[in-house]
Formats: C-alpha cells, sequence, structure tokens
C-alpha cells in the first residue's frame, strides 16, 4: 500500500507499507530535475521484467500528491490514482500470465510556460525489454507537469491506445516511422 506522507515543512514524500513499518521511498532528485528526466523515468517506472508489474512507488514519487491517471477508450474513460493503477496492472498480471512490459517513447511534442508543461509523447509498448518482443500497442499519452521551483512534479497523465479507425497521426511520430 502506497500513501503520502507530509513533512513538517509541507512537502509530500511518498511511504509504503511493505511490511509492518511504513518506509519512506527514495526519491532520486535525478528523475524529477527536468522534463526529459522525469518523462524518462515515467516509462521506465511503468515498465518491468519481472512479472510484479510497475514500480509504484517510483512512479508515485513522480506525481504530484492529487495526481490522475486516466484511460481513454472507446468506451469512456478509466480514471485511476497512483496506487489504483499499479493494482489494475497487476490484475492485469495475474490475468493474462504477463512477465514483461516495456513502453518506450516514439516521439514527443513540449510546450512550456511559466512553471507548467504539457508534453505529448507517442509510446510503444511491447512483451519485452528488448525491441524484438510482441507490439502490443501504441498510443500517445498527454502528460501535464508543474515545476514547484525545485522539481517537476506531473500532475495528470491522461492516455489512450491506437485502434482501427483512430490511427496515431504522422505529426506524432518519428519521420522514419
Amino acid at each position: 500500500m502506497m500513501a503520502l506522507v507530509s513533512s513538517e515543512s509541507g512537502h509530500f514524500s511518498v511511504a509504503t507499507t511493505a511490511t509492518t513499518a511504513t518506509t519512506a521511498a527514495l526519491l532520486r532528485p535525478e528523475d524529477v530535475g527536468s522534463i526529459d528526466a522525469i518523462i524518462q523515468a515515467l516509462y521506465e517506472a511503468v515498465s518491468f521484467t519481472d512479472g510484479e508489474g510497475p514500480d509504484g512507488p517510483r512512479l508515485a514519487s513522480l506525481c504530484g500528491p492529487h495526481a490522475r491517471l486516466s484511460k481513454v477508450h472507446s468506451e469512456g474513460i478509466d480514471d485511476m490514482s497512483v496506487p489504483e493503477f499499479v493494482a489494475r496492472v497487476q490484475r492485469r498480471i495475474a490475468e493474462t500470465g504477463l512477465h514483461s512490459f516495456r513502453e518506450r517513447e516514439l516521439f514527443r511534442r513540449t510546450e512550456v510556460f511559466s512553471g507548467i508543461a504539457h508534453v505529448f509523447t507517442t509510446y510503444e509498448s511491447r512483451t519485452a525489454a528488448e525491441a524484438g518482443g510482441e507490439l502490443l500497442y501504441r498510443g500517445i499519452n498527454s502528460v501535464q507537469l508543474r515545476n514547484d521551483g525545485r522539481r517537476w512534479w506531473i500532475l495528470t497523465i491522461l492516455w489512450t491506445d491506437e485502434r482501427e479507425g483512430s490511427l496515431i497521426p504522422p505529426a506524432y511520430l518519428p519521420r522514419n516511422a
């Protein structure tokens, strides 16, 4: 279980209850120092090779305390907190036997103004860490971020997968794709 813990200075950290004690997850300062770093860390946190699923504490450390992750699909929207997202992926692993998953960025468009940023990042998801794994899907993440003067925070991630009748436009793909 993950929880956000407030310090005396008003900053939040991620805490997990792995056993009987609550321990603060270690924030990797290099993950949140730039937009490039936090987007790379996001893709690393949702990818896995051990069959256990996303790195929930790392993902939570990238996100603001009220961050939302929302998947848009043809039937509607699945809106989740970080712990709900991790639990959802873990259920999928249990149901499908998926042991390895890698999501990688194909293309990015970034807009920044006065400490806020919007990143449109095209991804592909495969069943293995290597590029040769089976392609599961491609899509676009729309990531909204905020810089508080010390670090970047992910506020929301809204994403949708490419599907028949809704292909990724060429403007959001690498030129050689």
